[in-house]
């Protein structure tokens, strides 16, 4: 880098390098063919998984506001997708942006517990608009997505709860990853690099209002964050200098945008052991994360104990500080999205359905009486135990009281989709098909031989074909 000597993680003519430094040469070094085969294939899976949530979320209002907003800023045609357009292509920035949108309407995209944040929906829209713009291939496709994975991740874990109380940390770490898989792609040199992580750094954002009003800054966040992403590592090429020490300087995010001491060894810790992709969890549920290990305990309890949702008469959720914090600026639930953050409304469509899947969430759902009366009989509580391991672990208890007086409870330590209970191959499948349907896909057959193509996606020569009438 821009340090003297030759810089190889370590020092050099008595140059220290940060721990930002270590992880950019780190990056800038991977090879496709250093990755190992369990992180290959869980890429390509998330890959999968995103790719149906871009195509369910495409009819939003905050995606088609961004549709009309590229068509009159951005080029006409271009060399990348917009997914679910087949008639609009554009440039990376703003393909990006838009897939970015999309893949975050309908919940069901992944999430990595430590670092509190949603990597696929700012790591795969970014990774395909500048793979088409580039010409990659799938190799470097995939590996460029790992090591967005790792740059969003890890910032996330190390700015840690106190910057998720305040932040949004897909939105404010999300760009990090997103710069980092740019400049992957782009060749960038290490100094071109590491600009890129600190321009995108220098506009970090994404504050939590809008679960208040049940506005779309959500979507807007993950647009950003990609297009942010984008933008910092093209102009960086170009020679527009970045801070070198974003992440822990004395100006820098965590310096600001932090309230407690973060933990510093987050950054480079067992880089090439540690891989963040492998700690991510699908999303069964299409709702809140923080809601999924009491959906998880609710349905298993209710099953067990053989009790109806016309037996219960109260519902308790002993839950995490975080969830408490995010979920009851959403009790409300009063439009489709805003319901899927409001505990209460979450475990009553739980309750009522046996799931909490994308079609139990609805306009019609949100009028239905039964649904609302059971949304009031939900209470959260904070249970020190559960708070004092996350984000490390997401917990969940759930107490049921039926209107016959007996009280039963059920705890959940690994919630479905998790590492610990991931998804099969099937359940995905099954997972993303339901997605196509709900995002009205036309071909599904196509769609299908599509999921077939991207499980051996190391051999395609480019990144092309993922649009969906």
């Amino acid at each position: 880098m821009s340090a003297p000597g030759e810089m190889n993680g370590g020092t050099a003519n008595g140059y220290h390098a940060s721990r930002l430094e270590r992880l950019v040469h780190w990056a800038h070094s991977l090879t496709y063919e250093r990755l190992p085969a369990d992180v290959v294939d869980r890429t390509k899976a998330f890959f999968i998984d995103w790719l149906a949530c871009a195509v369910a979320g495409r009819g939003h209002v905050s995606v088609t506001s961004m549709v009309e907003y590229a068509k009159t800023m951005g080029p006409s045609t271009g060399k990348c997708e917009v997914i679910g357009f087949p008639d609009l292509t554009t440039s990376a920035a703003f393909a990006s942006l838009i897939n970015g949108a999309s893949s975050h309407v309908v919940e069901q995209d992944d999430l990595h517990n430590s670092s509190m944040m949603h990597p696929a929906t700012v790591i795969y829209p970014t990774a395909l608009a500048v793979a088409q713009d580039v010409g990659a291939s799938g190799k470097e496709f995939i590996t460029a997505c790992v090591v967005g994975y790792e740059f969003a991740c890890r910032a996330g874990e190390f700015l840690g709860k106190a910057h998720y109380e305040n932040f949004h940390t897909t939105a404010t770490t999300g760009i990090l990853g997103a710069a980092a898989t740019s400049a992957y792609l782009l060749r960038l040199t290490e100094d071109q690099f590491l600009s890129s992580i600190g321009n995108a750094g220098t506009q970090a954002a994404g504050l939590w209002q809008f679960l208040l009003d049940a506005t779309h800054s959500k979507q807007v966040h993950t647009a950003q964050a990609c297009a942010g992403g984008v933008f910092s590592a093209y102009v960086s090429r170009s020679g527009l200098l970045g801070p070198h020490d974003i992440l822990e300087g004395r100006r820098g995010m965590a310096a600001t945008l932090a309230s407690v001491d973060p933990e510093p060894s987050f950054i480079d810790a067992q880089l090439g052991a540690k891989w963040s992709v492998l700690e991510s969890s699908f999303k069964w549920h299409a709702s809140c994360r923080h809601t999924h290990p009491s959906v998880d305990a609710l349905i298993a309890l209710m099953e067990e104990e053989k009790i109806k949702f016309n037996d219960i008469a109260s519902i308790t959720a002993h839950t995490y500080k975080a969830a408490i914090s995010v979920l009851s600026l959403s009790a409300a639930a009063e439009t489709v999205h805003q319901s899927k953050f409001s505990m209460g409304f979450v475990l009553a469509v739980a309750a009522k359905n046996g799931s909490a899947n994308i079609t139990n969430f609805t306009e019609d759902a949100l009028s239905d009486p039964e649904l609302r009366t059971m949304q009031k009989r939900v209470t959260m509580v904070l249970d020190p135990k559960i708070d004092a391991v996350f984000p490390a672990k997401w917990l969940g208890r759930v107490t049921v009281t039926t209107k016959e007086g007996r009280r039963v409870t059920k705890n959940v330590d690994v919630v479905k989709g998790d590492p610990g209970w991931t998804l099969t191959k099937s359940e995905i499948e099954g997972k993303v098909i339901s997605l196509a349907r709900y995002g009205h896909v036309q071909d599904l057959s196509l769609f299908e031989a599509t999921i077939q193509r991207i499980w051996n996606l190391e051999v395609d020569k480019e990144i092309r074909g993922f649009v969906f009438s």
